[in-house]
């Protein structure tokens, strides 16, 4: 049952981390630039890579990817009030060039001794994020200096044309500004580039951690000025982009700002070979639902990067507001890339002394009116991107919003770059008040989803911190632990649905010699066969629905499902050792067998990757507890395995005997390079089974397997002579006369 069990999880997925759903949407963004100085002095975007028939082409003149965006988005949802037409004429807006900087001075450290939690490092496209290293996590278990998890990286695509020449690569960085759609004076709206200049950059570096680009008019005429500034506070995972454009003329501004959010974070090698990268999105209730505006809602539909990247090419990359997410009056609060272990939001700043005092506080990302997707990479035949060779990025695009003459807008907002792990996030009290908790979630998606109960994994994973935190004090006994509370729990509904299969059983092979002449005395007539076989079946008092005593044992799905994904996304597993470290003792840390309970048992370490297999992982390493899992089902098959209640043909047993094989042989193959944690949880789960069953068989009383046939009824009903006294002593004189006993009584006729 366990074999049966977790083959269905591992197929399912299998099968989810290549789904994907149905394209639909009418809503364009912006594309990004390309990352080396463009020849040409045009300096609109390029034109979208989601759209691989115009991505050699240049933007058309006077029309700006943006207004493109705008306009149809407009279209799409149109206001109650049309915004008056232009008046006024184009200025030629466009973004100051400087001198291209070497580098930028990152801030922060991934020192562990410091106070500072990450490092960041900074790009001139767009005065965005290089990278962000966290100092306290690792690639791997060996934790060596240097090896740091970076949560966000700069990404860049090669481009090629129709001809197959190579272009300029595409570029795409975490928070870079991407642009602003600016309306002077009652004039058309124009788009400002901020990403990447053709001559220079767009950027200036102002102070560590602080830039500013300066827009002018085609006279050189300073029009508006953007400022930027990265802030880590110390000991802090979160950061705070402090951003605001200053208007520096004397007529009113309305403008539309566009900024990039959280890009693909790296994909967890370890393990499975399976993308469990998704996006997600917090945000607030409708007012007629909660009127204080406070509680936030962590979207359900856990968008897998497949989907994001292929499947929604046909809304033009609009991901919020879609369908379901984003109903009218649910304003956005975050929006968030995760991978398995790790996290990157993006999500509006809050004040620190009003949620601690708890007062109102504004939830809302205003800079997120609606949220895009942009695609960088190739595509193929079919114009789908090939999702090993690209990458994804979340872009936000504001409202329309006024700026005073000689005022400020403020845009800024916040970032948590850290591990999905609710006792860190809520550690900081803004973390908590914005729902980012919510991005826990113990889930395997795909078929598994709505068999995946919260409500189950959740206390689960509660009680399996509770083990190894006040109990046993270890990991990978926790789990041991755990699947020993468990099994207890659900041992009367295994005790009577094993019960009821070897009552089962026991009654069909009390019928089989009976069956078996019938077989031959009907053999030529198969319609009076059958209705013979019914006819005794009946009268044996046998039933198929005994067969249904299994039932209760599939209606475990659900809670071993719970456990198996609880145990896969548990970043408490990441990089845990087994058994107190027993192994990396015993060879003074050069063995890594069970040194990391989130990746294979590593029993014998190649020192390199000798093949990756699609869905399956790197092969790197000989691990042995798949080997011992494929011991443990031969062990159950042998000595559990009912003996078969009919005669089987040659081609029946022989099919059989297949199945056998294959589930002793490929359900390792599966599991060789999964988790060792998730190995520990199979095999502590399948030998308990079997102990669990040959108790049961050994003390199940002899009267539980009795074949209870059915009560007679009508003229088959046995007689038997009432022998009690009755207190009626004419009753008692009518009762001594001979067969008085049998004789009908009806007083009411008398």
């Amino acid at each position: 049952m366990v074999a049966f069990i977790g083959l269905s999880v591992v197929a399912a997925f299998a099968i989810n981390s290549v789904r994907t759903s149905s394209p639909g949407g009418s809503s364009r963004a912006p594309a990004p630039a390309v990352a080396e100085r463009d020849p040409t002095p045009d300096a609109a975007p390029a034109p979208a890579v989601q759209q691989p028939e115009r991505r050699d082409t240049e933007a058309p003149a006077g029309t700006s990817l943006a207004q493109q965006d705008r306009q149809q988005q407009d279209r799409a949802a149109p206001e109650p009030t049309p915004d008056p037409a232009p008046t006024g004429e184009a200025r030629g807006l466009r973004a100051r060039t400087f001198p291209t900087p070497d580098a930028f001075t990152p801030i922060g450290a991934v020192d562990p001794d410091g106070p500072d939690r990450a490092l960041i490092e900074f790009t001139d496209y767009g005065a965005g994020v290089e990278a962000i290293t966290l100092t306290d996590y690792f690639n791997d278990h060996h934790r060596r200096a240097g090896d740091h998890y970076a949560v966000q990286r700069r990404v860049s695509r090669p481009r090629f044309s129709m001809t197959g020449a190579p272009l300029p690569p595409v570029t795409v960085a975490s928070l870079a500004s991407a642009g602003v759609e600016i309306e002077v004076a009652g004039g058309p709206a124009e788009f400002v580039d901020l990403r990447v200049g053709a001559e220079g950059s767009l950027w200036r570096e102002t102070a560590p951690g602080a830039f500013e680009a300066i827009i002018e008019d085609d006279a050189g005429v300073e029009v508006a000025r953007v400022e930027k500034r990265y802030v880590l506070p110390p000991g802090e995972i979160t950061l705070r982009v402090e951003q605001r454009l200053v208007n520096l003329t004397d007529e009113r501004l309305r403008v539309v700002w566009y900024q990039y959010g959280p890009v693909d974070l790296p994909m967890d090698v370890t393990g499975y070979g399976l993308d469990v990268r998704r996006i997600r999105f917090g945000h607030l209730l409708t007012p007629a639902i909660d009127p204080s505006r406070s509680f936030v809602q962590a979207d359900n539909d856990l968008i897998g990067r497949a989907t994001l990247i292929n499947k929604r090419r046909a809304m033009d990359g609009l991901v919020w507001p879609l369908g379901s997410l984003g109903e009218p009056g649910e304003d956005l609060v975050w929006v968030a890339m995760t991978s398995r272990y790790f996290a990157f939001a993006v999500h509006p700043l809050l004040n620190a002394d009003a949620v601690r005092s708890g007062a109102p506080v504004d939830k809302r990302l205003r800079l997120a009116e609606a949220v895009h997707r942009v695609v960088i990479g190739p595509v193929d035949h079919k114009g789908n991107h090939i999702l090993t060779d690209s990458s994804v990025i979340a872009q936000l695009t504001s409202e329309r919003m006024e700026v005073a003459p000689n005022g400020s807008l403020d845009l800024s907002f916040g970032a948590y770059a850290g591990p999905i792990l609710g006792r860190v996030i809520r550690e900081d009290p803004v973390r908590a008040a914005l729902g980012l908790d919510k991005l826990v979630v113990y889930n395997l998606g795909g078929m598994c989803a709505p068999c995946t109960f919260q409500w189950l994994a959740r206390p689960l994973i509660r009680l399996l911190l509770f083990l190894h935190d006040y109990i046993l004090f270890d990991w990978a006994l926790a789990i041991i632990g755990l699947v020993l509370i468990v099994r207890t729990i659900l041992h009367p509904v295994t005790r009577r649905s094993q019960i009821a299969m070897l009552r089962f059983s026991k009654q069909m092979q009390g019928l089989a010699p009976k069956q078996q002449k019938l077989r031959e005395k009907f053999k030529d007539d198969p319609k009076r066969m059958q209705q013979e076989m019914a006819k005794l079946m009946r009268e044996e008092g046998v039933s198929f629905t005994g067969m249904l005593g299994c039932l209760p044992m599939f209606l475990q799905t659900p809670i071993w499902i719970a456990l198996y994904a609880a145990l896969f996304f548990a970043f408490e597993l990441r990089h845990q050792q087994a058994f107190f470290g027993f192994f990396q003792w015993v060879s003074g840390g050069r063995w890594s067998f069970l040194a990391d309970l989130s990746a294979p048992d590593n029993f014998i370490e190649f020192g390199r990757t000798l093949i990756n297999i699609p869905l399956y992982g790197p092969v790197n390493s000989f691990n042995i507890l798949p080997i011992l899992l494929g011991v443990v089902f031969f062990l159950q098959q042998k000595y559990l395995t009912p003996p078969t209640t009919t005669q089987l043909t040659p081609e029946q047993a022989q099919q059989q005997k297949i199945m056998k094989i294959m589930l002793v042989v490929m359900f390792p193959i599966f599991m060789f390079n999964a988790p060792s944690g998730l190995a520990l949880y199979f095999i502590a789960n399948s030998t308990l089974g079997i102990f669990e069953s040959r108790w049961i068989r050994a003390h199940v009383d002899k009267s539980e397997l009795e074949i209870k046939k059915p009560r007679p009824t009508g003229d088959d009903r046995k007689r038997v002579r009432n022998r009690a006294s009755s207190r009626d002593p004419f009753a008692r004189k009518r009762e001594e006369k001979p067969g008085a006993s049998f004789k009908r009584r009806d007083h009411k006729k008398k």
